[in-house]
């Protein structure tokens, strides 16, 4: 009987291992499904999809033809300018990073609202501007910025309507300017730029006074962290044995040096002495300059691995 329920056991857990990866997948295509959409056509969607790619909190862009009167349209047809597609860009977004409101006027500053059928050098209907939803309290969002912005301008032909259809682009177009970073683009730098500063910005980081364990540092090491590990003792006795991949700078010239030597202030920096006060003292030092990523590894004398040593 013992053998038995063991091996039923068994059988039951190789079952929720099998099935795992595929729950997994479904909860993550569950989450992408339940965040909400907006569709902007902008031009040509290779620049438009390359600075939507770029606001954090955006989940998904993809290109592709939006409100035409033909189903699953190639682009050779949609260029011949008689089925009504717009070249749009889907914009799947976490609304806790970024607002569509945000969304909105970053689209806003990539365009020309004031032309039809044109963007840049491009030219035809494919490339007419628009804002498309998928719900009503959307559309009401997206209709009162609108009318903002209508103000701004001499003319403003940007449609502003339902979705009524979005076809997905060849895969050739996903992603294009990634894929073909010399391509032509009707978007410059400084849409780009912008569209990174939208939303929600992770805070700078502070520069403060912190301490690391020489078992977790050594674990960090270990791990190949991109670590910069400075030794502030005397050239003698960093000559005498120290960290292995440690960099002598001396207390006395520790700020010229260490702003000589690592003049990224965000940069990881493991910094220790022989004395656990004269090692807090360098640290303090590197705060005070504002090295936000500082960690004062203290003593080595308590340092509990090998050293390098003559």
């Amino acid at each position: 009987m013992r053998i038995t329920i063991i091996a039923l056991f068994i059988v039951i857990l190789a079952a929720i291992f099998a099935v795992s990866p595929a729950l997994m997948k479904a909860r993550t295509t569950t989450a992408q499904e339940d965040a909400p959409t907006v569709y902007f056509a902008g031009g040509c969607f290779w620049g438009t999809e390359h600075m939507m790619s770029l606001v954090p909190g955006v989940i998904d862009v993809s290109s592709g033809y939006a409100n035409g009167t033909v189903d699953n349209p190639d682009y050779q047809t949609v260029v011949a300018g008689k089925t009504g597609h717009r070249e749009t860009v889907k914009v799947i977004y976490n609304p806790d990073m970024v607002s569509l409101q945000e969304l909105v006027a970053l689209f806003f500053s990539s365009i020309d609202p004031t032309v039809e059928n044109r963007q840049g050098n491009d030219v035809g209907t494919q490339y007419q501007t628009g804002i498309y939803y998928d719900n009503d309290r959307d559309g009401d969002i997206i209709k009162a910025l609108a009318l903002q912005e209508k103000t701004k301008h001499s003319a403003f032909v940007v449609e502003i309507a339902p979705l009524t259809s979005f076809w997905e682009a060849e895969d050739y177009h996903q992603d294009y300017l990634v894929k073909n970073p010399g391509g032509y683009c009707h978007l410059g730098p400084d849409d780009f730029e912008r569209a990174r500063q939208t939303g929600k910005q992770e805070a700078p980081q502070k520069a403060e006074y912190r301490v690391i364990k020489p078992a977790e540092a050594k674990q960090r090491m270990d791990a190949g962290e991109e670590i910069a590990i400075v030794d502030v003792r005397e050239p003698y006795e960093f000559a005498a044995g120290h960290i292995p991949g440690a960099i002598n700078l001396p207390l006395g010239n520790l700020v010229s040096l260490v702003q000589t030597n690592f003049p990224d202030k965000d940069t990881l920096i493991f910094l220790y002495c022989r004395s656990g006060a004269r090692s807090r003292a360098g640290a303090m030092q590197l705060v005070q300059e504002g090295y936000t990523n500082l960690y004062d590894l203290g003593g080595i004398i308590n340092w509990p691995y090998d050293l390098v040593k003559p």
